[in-house]
């Protein structure tokens, strides 16, 4: 397990029922998440992450659940 850090704008994250709750570090919330999707979140550009912080809250989602749909998208078939 490793885990992804999303900027606090003072609203509480939404979590999943079944998952764990993030935790409060400095001015971010720490969310813990498989190897692979970690490594995509940080790989990927700031603003992208914080176009998808929004995008949980304004869709009700936990964040986890959006990233890890890029990380395992299935693949394209004709």
């Amino acid at each position: 397990m490793a885990s992804i850090r999303a900027k606090d704008d003072g609203t509480v994250p939404i979590v999943e029922k079944g998952r764990e709750t993030p935790f409060k570090q400095g001015d971010y919330y720490v969310f813990e998440v498989a190897d692979d999707v970690a490594r995509y979140w940080n790989k990927m550009d700031p603003s992208r992450r914080d176009e998808l912080v929004k995008r949980s809250r304004k869709e009700g989602k936990d964040l986890r659940l959006l990233v890890e749909a890029y990380v395992h998208k299935p693949a394209h078939i004709k």
